[in-house]
């Protein structure tokens, strides 16, 4: 066998694919079948259980010398499979080089500098600095001299709207996560997304959302028993979820039933906490906690009150808005090293607490970037309704702003104890626009404390991390091609990630305006 065919066969060069949960759900389906005393394909003697919350743990209780060892890995896995690309020669027919941009690969390693990106059929085919990557004859050439490239980002808490998927692009979100929505909609736009007949990032989706009773939002599901928790569970992975979503009003006897199922049936879940607090559903073993919902709860004197508040949802979320300015700091660290050593990922959304603070701030509001909203989604926000319907008054905004930066400070605890956070923005609710509501977030995360190469990562590696998606978040041979080049340097300042000149998903080039005449 010669080296291109060797070397590749070992790397996987050119021929990755993002397998991860369509593999998961295959498993989870021959378990399901497997219970109900159904022939199997084939079923695992011990079947590989991927949660978030492990693959993190292991991340996060090792010291600097572990990250320092996968950067290296990561460089190692780019170089010697550009070497082997190289070795290869052929011809560049069908293929673009990126070429002269410096490029923050997601990894974590320092940028590449001067760099070339080699993209066939959809998928990076090689990366890095000129000395080691070579431009294929006859391939396609673009000059990126004095930009800069990073992975697609990734938002990791929205709301799947079909008006919404290109905005999402148009500002470099390639990929999202979408946490609920009635089933019909979110799975048939999924559907249509991966067949191309709607244009759109890649859709990693929740089906409805699972909650107690009365169900707060119209589309999702009520559950009032275990057994009706578990068939929910089992209907969202016959569906192929990507994970499941459970909201406020479950309580820890139905959250028990859901995380047992779905630990069986190999699907991570994520938690919108209200009956339950943070670190109670983390040692239970949910993977994901949206909003930093129940750490109120979980670092209260009382915690009782708050639990009860949850009844009604914008009770239970005012209340608890109000309470992180009085939380005790000493009670505030031990919640934060809790969910850390529980391996729990937080997805804190910190760009929807800004917005729900300034609900009635004329100024807050302008300064906003909407112009991705239509004329009728406005209509629908009806932000006058939305404070009229949480009975919110000016006490409760002056409340809401001085807990803001408790919520930094918790977040800047969490992380000190090695926790990770990811980026979502529940767009597009309230003042949410998709996509820029993400920048938005990437800013508020650095006024928390995050430097500006880490908060890239939480919206490109760590969230693809969190997804379960091997093929997106970082810029490595095998991986599908999307990535955004930017005319600044988003490492100096990380409001440069707004500044947008290119898109390339799965591969083919969009400039923003292009995307933009489809609104």
């Amino acid at each position: 066998m010669g080296i291109c065919a060797a070397t590749l066969g070992v790397i996987g060069v050119g021929v990755k694919t993002d397998h991860h949960s369509r593999k998961v759900t295959h498993d989870a389906k021959q378990i399901i079948k497997a219970k109900r005393g159904l022939p199997l394909a084939h079923v695992p003697s011990h079947p590989r259980m991927y949660t978030v919350a492990n693959d993190c743990r292991s991340r996060n209780n090792k010291t600097g010398t572990f990250s320092m060892i996968r950067q290296r890995l990561f460089n190692f896995l780019a170089v010697f499979s550009t070497l082997a690309l190289g070795a290869c020669g052929g011809s560049g027919e069908g293929k673009t080089a990126y070429i002269g941009a410096t490029v923050f690969d997601g990894s974590g390693a320092p940028p590449i500098l001067d760099a070339i990106i080699v993209v066939s059929d959809g998928k990076i085919e090689s990366i890095g600095p000129p000395d080691l990557v070579r431009v294929p004859r006859g391939a396609l050439e673009m000059r990126l001299d004095g930009r800069w490239v990073i992975p697609g980002l990734i938002d990791s808490h929205a709301h799947v709207e079909s008006w919404a998927l290109n905005r999402f692009l148009a500002y470099g979100v390639t990929s999202v996560r979408g946490m609920g929505g009635p089933s019909e909609q979110v799975y048939s736009l999924r559907d249509s997304v991966s067949l191309g007949s709607l244009f759109g990032p890649r859709l990693y989706i929740s089906g409805p959302m699972l909650d107690g009773s009365p169900a707060t939002w119209p589309g999702a599901l009520e559950l009032t028993s275990t057994t009706a928790a578990r068939r929910a569970a089992v209907d969202q992975v016959l569906a192929e979820a990507s994970q499941i979503k459970v909201y406020s009003k479950i309580d820890r006897r139905l959250l028990e039933a859901i995380l047992d199922e779905a630990r069986d049936l190999l699907i991570p879940v994520a938690a919108h906490l209200g009956r339950v607090d943070a670190v109670t559903a983390a040692e239970m073993g949910v993977n994901s906690i949206e909003h930093m919902s129940g750490v109120v709860e979980a670092s209260a004197a009382d915690p009782g009150r708050f639990l009860r508040a949850h009844g009604d949802f914008f009770t239970g979320w005012n209340t608890a808005e109000r309470a992180w300015s009085g939380l005790d700091s000493a009670r505030l660290m031990r919640t934060a090293t809790a969910l850390a050593e529980a391996g729990v990922v937080i997805v804190p959304t910190l760009v929807l607490h800004e917005a729900y603070a300034h609900l009635s701030d004329d100024e807050f509001i302008a300064r906003l970037d909407l112009t991705g909203i239509p004329r009728a989604i406005h209509a629908e926000w009806n932000v006058p309704g939305l404070v009229q319907r949480a009975r919110l008054s000016s006490n409760d905004f002056r409340a809401f702003r001085r807990s803001r930066p408790v919520q930094d400070r918790f977040l800047r605890m969490f992380r000190s104890a090695n926790g990770t956070i990811v980026a979502g923005t529940d767009a597009p609710n309230q003042l949410l626009a998709p996509g820029a509501s993400l920048h938005d977030e990437l800013r508020l995360l650095v006024a928390a404390g995050m430097s500006p190469r880490d908060a890239l990562l939480a919206a490109t590696r760590d969230a693809a991390a969190l997804i379960g998606a091997d093929s997106i978040g970082l810029l490595l041979p095998g991986n599908v091609a999307d990535f955004v080049v930017l005319t600044g340097d988003p490492i100096a300042n990380i409001r440069n990630t707004r500044n947008v000149d290119r898109i390339v998903f799965k591969g083919i080039s969009y400039a923003p305006e292009e995307i933009r005449l489809e609104w």
